[in-house]
């Protein structure tokens, strides 16, 4: 089993227990004494005969991935200076299925330095040239992450990751 499957199964592993654990919590400190549940005693315990259970973990998968954003950036890209490129190392993993568009702001300004065009899933960036020129030194950014629907392109969210932009001259 691959490392990438491993993962996303410990993934999946530990939101459903934390989700299990939600849901206990939930019922044990929210009822109350006056207010007990009803059970319906026609209810039978267990699967309903003709569930295929790979199917039901397939389509429990497929919501998953579609709720998740994923992405690969270099934390610590460096530019030899202003107007140089620099390693930004921008990847949407072919097994993202979404469309994503990178935008990098400096976190003391806002100010956007990096924006670039939707990347489909299987593609990289290697290196780019900032869209704003900097001084030498060191940046504090984050690179926020919008993600699109393939077929739609309808808007699905953002996610963003902290990076250090480093100037050299």
């Amino acid at each position: 089993m691959s490392k990438r499957k491993k993962a996303a199964l410990s993934v999946i592993g530990i939101l459903l227990l934390l989700l299990i654990t939600v849901a206990v919590c939930y019922f044990l400190f929210t009822k109350s004494s006056e207010e007990d549940l009803l059970y319906d005693d026609n209810a039978t315990v267990g699967i309903m005969p003709g569930v295929d259970l790979d199917e039901r973990r397939a389509q429990l998968q497929e919501m998953l991935d579609r709720s998740m954003i994923a992405f690969s950036i270099n934390t610590s890209p460096v530019f030899l200076n202003g107007t140089s490129k620099g390693n930004l190392l921008i990847e949407n993993p072919g097994n993202n299925a979404k469309l994503l568009q990178v935008s990098i702001r400096i976190d003391d300004t806002e100010e956007e330095v990096y924006a670039s065009k939707y990347l489909k899933p299987g593609t990289y960036i290697d290196s780019v040239k900032l869209d704003k020129v900097l001084e030498k030194g060191t940046y504090h950014a984050t690179a926020y992450f919008s993600a699109y629907d393939e077929e739609t392109q309808e808007y699905i969210g953002q996610t963003g990751a902290q990076i250090t932009l480093t100037i050299q001259n």
